[in-house]
């Protein structure tokens, strides 16, 4: 955990973020074309200044015409899978007292091949998928971790068949350099539920079961409003983004944008791609180059956001405001210590792990599976870091980011 985040200082220094998460509804629906939704909350409360008196009451104002944060969420805010069809959730994939006994009695077999397993979030979602699998008595015969490298992820994946396994649970890094492997399984006659994404020359239903997801969309859609609170409504903004075709990534940007766009007072100033983990560092010092006066900038997930940070740090940026998506420790940190990352849309890991248990499940029944599946986005700021956390990973947050946020009140 990186502890020199905490400065207080810097958070004196940057008051535009300590108003984030200052106009939420802690309860209720929000505005939108989502699946589901809560009851309608009022619940709010006046943002700190930005500057001066003038601009905090014209801030207040502004916010009050604008959608407001449920961090309550169960809306899934994305309309599409990238298959086309419709967001499915978890009461889908449930099955009976019956069917539970019949994969319980079936002694199957399957292989988890994962992109990465550095985060919080890919960790929790296997751990509930193994948690699952163990209820059922599914034995997963290899779990492995391409560590971001999509060869390595080839490999592991003809291993991994192999172990002749009854069904594959994947995420593929790179849907191009992966595809021929994946093949291997198709015309082996074994299915795929692939996580997050899938190659578009194979067709859902028949080619693999289905694709598994958090709301990319939803958590896209609130790394925007919450830069956007965190900013009064008003600034020049950047976007660090992943520069592939992974579905994933390209559904929160794509939100982040669209969300952005309903802010007149908020301009996107650039927009900064990078196609691999080591090159944010040198991508984001050419975005501060180019742009010295950004008021705050998004990154497709929390990692990169970090290395963003980072940079704003070594010339001194630190007013800068930053949010992404995804939850690890150190991010949660960042948020608890109202730092310069101060909010984030967070996969439901838990239960994201649990809809593909039980995908997998009745793919290996042979029973009928939508062919998108999804959990809905958690909203974090510091208001809610702690609750957020629970909700996401299912344990309480580590000590040293309660207290962290035990100092900030």
């Amino acid at each position: 955990m990186k502890k020199k985040l905490i400065a207080l200082l810097l958070c004196l220094a940057m008051p535009a973020a300590l108003a984030a998460c200052g106009d939420t509804a802690t309860s209720g629906s929000t505005s939108g074309g989502g699946t589901s939704s809560s009851a309608a909350s009022s619940a709010s409360k006046s943002t700190e200044s930005k500057s001066e008196s003038t601009a905090s009451s014209s801030a207040s104002s502004a916010a009050g015409e604008y959608e407001k944060i449920d961090l309550n969420n169960d809306v899934v805010w994305g309309d599409v899978g990238p298959d086309g069809s419709v967001p499915a959730g978890l009461d889908d994939v449930m099955l009976t007292d019956e069917e539970v006994e019949q994969v319980k009695a079936g002694n199957y077999k399957v292989a988890i091949c994962y992109h990465q397993l550095d985060n919080q979030v890919n960790q929790s979602k296997l751990q509930a998928t193994l948690d699952v699998f163990k209820e059922l008595n599914i034995e997963a015969v290899c779990t492995t971790d391409a560590q971001s490298d999509a060869n390595k992820e080839v490999n592991d994946l003809e291993n991994a068949l192999s172990l002749n396994p009854d069904l594959l649970l994947s995420m593929p890094y790179d849907v191009e350099v992966t595809k021929a492997a994946y093949q291997q399984y198709i015309d082996a006659g074994i299915p795929i539920v692939f996580m997050e994404n899938a190659s578009s020359d194979f067709e859902a239903g028949k080619d693999y079961v289905c694709v598994t997801n958090s709301d990319s969309y939803g958590n896209g859609k609130y790394a925007a409003m919450l830069l956007a609170e965190a900013l009064n409504y008003e600034g020049k903004v950047a976007m660090v983004y992943y520069d592939a075709d992974f579905f994933t990534t390209n559904e929160r940007d794509r939100a982040f944008r669209e969300t952005i766009a309903n802010y007149p007072n908020i301009e996107i100033v650039a927009e900064a791609g990078f196609t691999s983990i080591d090159e944010v560092g040198t991508v984001a010092d050419g975005l501060f180059a180019a742009n010295p006066d950004v008021d705050g900038v998004y990154a497709s997930w929390d990692i990169p956001a970090s290395d963003v940070i980072t940079s704003a740090r070594a010339i001194g940026r630190n007013d800068l405001v930053v949010t992404g998506v995804d939850l690890g420790d150190e991010s949660a940190y960042m948020i608890a210590s109202r730092d310069m990352y101060v909010g984030t849309g967070c996969p439901k890991a838990v239960e994201t792990g649990k809809i593909e248990a039980y995908a997998c499940a009745r793919a290996l029944l042979g029973l009928d599976v939508p062919t998108y599946l999804v959990s809905s986005s958690q909203p974090v700021c510091y208001e809610n870091v702690l609750d957020a956390y629970k909700i996401c990973f299912n344990i309480e947050a580590p000590d040293d980011i309660k207290a962290a946020w035990e100092e900030n009140k």
